[in-house]
């Protein structure tokens, strides 16, 4: 244990797939697609697995599970490359690089025992089928999992354990975009002899033994189908195994080419193209490849479309009624004034906020490029929901249809979680200008900035998306009016016929889980801001610096406070009430106070609005 004492490098530099800058955004946007597309698939896959009885079999449950381990591992890699594609620090931490090379190695090696388990699951299906029930009941199942869970994470920790023992004094670029294997082993500076052995043997032995079991599985299974008399019982044999035999060729074929050379410069670059396929192309085709290919899996994707799209699972209802705030009649026009005016107000502020960023050269810093992104988030969702609340106070007939609640519920949720994040991501900004100045311009370069705007939208507008699915998987054959002025989740629930569990849980968990990390990681940011500041010796910096963190102290503490008021309580007719009250802060006040609180506390707005006014009244 030594050597570690020697160790120098405390990140590492992944130079990535290329060096080539003009690359960059057009491999961003491929392997963002791909992510995305792999994502989808294997959620999906998962989703209709877990729902639909008739795919509650042995096949399919190893299946999904094949699905999870492709979800995780392609989610080990692909998040920090597309950080990297965008930024000019492509670096990985020490210990970052090393829970990495842990998790891939960990997830690989439990696929090659998955692929294993699902050759022998059908060898049983075909070649014994008088004792398939009981050989592979559900406790053989989950032992069968469970084991390629425990043998894959022990030799993960084995690997990393043997690759830390190695010390890293020179150089820290790894060519690779992920901390793999050969490419570590070969900046390391002490004796790497029992790390390549211990690698030869460790990915030979896996791949060649899970490999030689999934062959004498399929030896006896054609065996099997060639004793067959039946012309259509040969078919249905084959076609059962035609998915898992295409999965097997692709994993096993980039594998094989990427473990079983020597460590070398020359490798290094040859695996970078294998690890694509493998990290990314398999992952991305598992899905299609047992979609396309299934009777089974098609029909439950049917029945899932048709119940969603066209039936709504029982659902009668074609339209939902808002109550509104209030049904006092008297109140109406009042209501209709006051938050008619608001909402002029937010629009003004807003749009007034992003004009002058965008027009102003000296705005041109991320502080204000997120400002114009949240001035957008909140417009947005104003807009969501105020034309059709103001439309209902004068209209006697507060109806909204079916399609169009649902579409404003997932904007709501979309809009909100990506509020929560960029909120999130300007006291990062506000973190790096005040800690870390002579780092702040290459930390919040253009690229930088933009993949974390991208990022929020990303993960707002997914969230929204999942929430959605959640909730059209319910039935409403009932009464259809909505206790409430939008389409929010808590009124909704209360109007569905079906069980509402999963939903009501996924709510819980999705927005205290958000509120959560997003306000953790803001007060721990605002931690070290404080520190820092203390530190100061100047009593002008402390007020400077302190200057540039109340605008945003100000909004998250509204936003955040009135959120955690809506969400964290339990779901009942008086939370619904509650809720109302609430809902007119986060959806109406704050973003109407927004604009006001970073114009009137901003020299740097306030100069610019003075000289569009000058320009525009007194010039010429």
């Amino acid at each position: 244990m030594t050597p570690r004492n020697s160790t120098a490098v405390t990140h590492f530099v992944l130079l990535g797939l290329t060096d080539r800058a003009e690359l960059q955004p057009v491999l961003f946007a491929v392997f963002l697609a791909v992510y995305l597309i792999t994502v989808t698939g294997n959620v999906t896959l998962i989703f209709l697995i877990r729902t639909d009885s008739k795919l509650h079999t042995p096949m399919y449950f190893f299946l999904s599970h094949l699905s999870l381990v492709d979800l995780c591992y392609a989610t080990n890699v692909t998040p920090q490359m597309l950080v990297h594609f965008l930024s000019e620090r492509k670096t990985i931490s020490f210990a970052g690089c090393f829970i990495q090379f842990n998790f891939f190695i960990a997830l690989v090696i439990t696929d090659y025992y998955l692929l294993t388990v699902m050759a022998y699951d059908r060898c049983v299906a075909i070649c014994k089928p008088l004792v398939y029930g009981s050989t592979m009941s559900s406790r053989v199942c989950l032992a069968l999992v469970a084991a390629t869970y425990v043998y894959g994470f022990a030799n993960g920790l084995a690997q990393t354990m043997l690759m830390l023992r190695l010390s890293f004094c020179g150089p820290n670029e790894i060519n690779h975009f992920y901390c793999a294997d050969p490419p570590l082993l070969v900046l390391a500076c002490s004796d790497t002899y029992l790390n390549e052995n211990t690698m030869f043997v460790g990915a030979g032995f896996n791949l060649s033994c899970s490999l030689a079991i999934i062959l004498i599985s399929y030896l006896f299974i054609f065996a099997a189908i060639l004793r067959m008399r039946s012309a259509e019982g040969r078919r249905k044999a084959f076609s059962t195994c035609g998915s898992h035999l295409t999965a097997v060729t692709v994993f096993y074929g980039t594998l094989f080419c990427m473990y079983l050379r020597p460590p070398s410069e020359a490798s290094v670059e040859q695996g970078k193209i294998v690890a694509v396929f493998y990290i990314f192309v398999s992952p991305m085709l598992n899905p299609l490849i047992y979609s396309l290919r299934n009777k089974d899996v098609k029909r439950a994707m049917r029945k899932v479309v048709k119940k969603n799209m066209v039936t709504k699972n029982r659902t009668t209802v074609t339209e939902f009624i808002l109550l509104g705030l209030t049904d006092r009649a008297e109140l109406q026009p009042v209501l209709f004034a006051v938050f008619l005016a608001v909402y002029l107000i937010t629009v003004t502020g807003n749009v007034t906020l992003i004009f002058l960023i965008r027009t102003d050269s000296k705005l041109h810093t991320p502080m204000y490029f997120f400002l114009s992104h949240l001035s957008l988030v909140d417009l947005c969702y104003a807009t969501n929901v105020t034309p059709r609340m103001l439309v209902n106070i004068l209209s006697t007939r507060k109806t909204i249809s079916f399609t169009g609640c649902f579409i404003q519920f997932h904007l709501f949720i979309a809009l909100v979680v990506t509020e929560y994040y960029v909120l999130t991501v300007m006291a990062y900004d506000r973190y790096v200008a005040i800690c870390k100045p002579l780092v702040y311009s290459s930390r919040m370069s253009s690229r930088v900035c933009l993949a974390l705007v991208a990022a929020t939208y990303i993960f707002g507008f997914a969230n929204g998306l999942v929430q959605t699915v959640l909730m059209l998987r319910l039935s409403f054959c009932g009464p259809n009016e909505i206790n409430h002025f939008y389409c929010a989740d808590p009124p909704l629930m209360v109007l569905a016929c079906s069980d509402t569990y999963v939903k009501t849980m996924a709510m819980f968990v999705g927005a205290g889980s958000n509120l959560s990390c997003s306000l953790t990681m803001i007060l721990i940011t605002y931690v070290f801001i404080f520190a820092t500041i203390l530190r100061m010796r100047s009593a002008e910096g402390r007020r400077k610096a302190f200057s540039t963190c109340g605008s945003h102290l100000t909004a998250v503490t509204v936003f955040y406070g009135t959120l955690f008021c809506m969400y964290l309580r339990p779901l009942s007719e008086t939370s619904v009430e509650q809720g109302k009250i609430v809902a007119v802060f986060y959806i109406f006040v704050s973003p109407m106070l927004n604009p006001l609180i970073y114009s009137l506390r901003n020299k740097d707005v306030k100069r610019a609005m003075k000289k569009v006014m000058k320009k525009e009244l007194f010039a010429k």
